[in-house]
C-alpha cells in the first residue's frame, strides 16, 4: 500500500511538472513586455494547490492591499506558499537558499532577489530592489532574518526597510508597507509548533517529509494589518518598529482566541 506520504510528494511533482512550462512562458512574457499575469495564475495555483495536497488549509483575516513592500514573521517554508497563494509578490531571499536542492531552483523560477547577509545596504542590491519596485511589482520579506517556532517575535533588523527612503520613493513621495502576521494551527495530536522549521538540528528534507506525512489537517492563518505609509515615518528604524508592533499584535489576538 503507498504510503500518504509517497502519494502526496507524487501529486506535487506532477503538478509542478505540468504547470512549469506555463510558468516560463509566464516568466518570458514578464521579461520582455511586462505582463505578470501568467506568473501570477501559475504561482498562485500551484502554492494552493501544493497546500491542498499536503493537508494545509489556510484562512484569511483583513485583506491584502496595493503596498510596494510587505513584511511577516517567519515560522516556516509553508510562510512562503501561504504568501503567494494569496498575493502577487516577489521575495527577499539569503543568498545561501540558491544552493538548496530543488527548493533553490523553484525560488529561482519565483524570481527571488537573493541578497548576501552581511552587505544589506550593499548598492547593487539597493538597486536590485528599486529596479522590481520600478516594474510596479511588491516586494516581500522576512525583517526578524531567521525563523521562530511562532510563539514570539524577534526584534526586526532595519537594513532592508532602507529601500523605503530611497530615490524612487523620494521621487514619488508616496509608499506603503503591509504587515502580515502568520500564525499555524497545528493538526491533531500534534505539537504546538508542528510546522515550524528554526531548529539548528531541522534540516529542511526532514521537516518536509514530516509534514506531508501527516494524515490530519492544519492551517495557516494570514492576519493582513492596515499598510503603513513611510512619509509618516522619517527613517527606517521608526518604520521597522511600526511593522514590528502590528505583527506582534496580530501574535497576541491569536493567543487570546486560543
Amino acid at each position: 500500500m503507498i504510503s500518504i506520504a509517497i502519494l502526496r510528494a507524487s501529486i506535487v511533482v506532477v503538478m509542478t511538472i505540468t504547470l512549469m512550462p506555463f510558468h516560463i512562458m509566464g516568466l518570458f512574457l514578464d521579461y520582455f513586455f511586462e505582463v505578470r499575469i501568467v506568473v501570477l495564475l501559475t504561482k498562485k495555483l500551484w502554492s494552493r494547490a501544493v497546500m491542498k495536497t499536503i493537508g494545509v488549509d489556510r484562512q484569511l483575516i483583513g485583506i491584502g492591499s496595493n503596498s510596494n513592500i510587505f513584511v511577516s514573521n517567519h515560522i516556516s517554508w509553508l510562510d512562503i506558499l501561504a504568501i503567494n497563494s494569496t498575493i502577487d509578490v516577489v521575495f527577499i531571499a539569503k543568498s545561501e537558499v540558491r544552493s538548496w536542492p530543488g527548493l533553490g531552483f523553484l525560488a529561482v523560477l519565483g524570481q527571488t532577489i537573493f541578497i548576501e547577509r552581511k552587505s544589506l545596504n550593499a548598492l547593487s542590491q539597493k538597486q536590485a530592489l528599486e529596479e522590481c519596485l520600478k516594474k510596479n511589482q511588491s516586494v516581500f520579506f522576512f525583517p526578524e532574518g531567521t525563523s521562530t517556532d511562532g510563539s514570539s517575535l524577534k526584534q526586526f533588523k532595519s537594513s532592508l526597510f532602507e529601500v523605503c527612503y530611497g530615490d524612487f520613493f523620494k521621487k514619488n513621495n508616496l509608499g506603503s508597507v503591509q504587515p502580515i502576521t502568520i500564525n499555524y494551527e497545528s493538526p491533531i495530536e500534534s505539537d504546538p509548533g508542528f510546522y515550524s522549521f528554526w531548529r539548528e538540528e531541522d534540516t529542511i528534507f526532514g521537516n518536509i517529509k514530516k509534514i506531508i506525512k501527516k494524515v490530519s489537517h492544519g492551517r495557516v492563518r494570514l492576519t493582513f494589518h492596515k499598510p503603513i505609509e513611510f512619509n509618516k515615518y522619517s527613517n527606517r528604524k521608526h518604520l521597522s518598529s511600526a511593522c514590528f508592533k502590528a505583527v506582534r499584535s496580530g501574535l497576541a489576538n491569536s493567543e487570546s482566541s486560543c
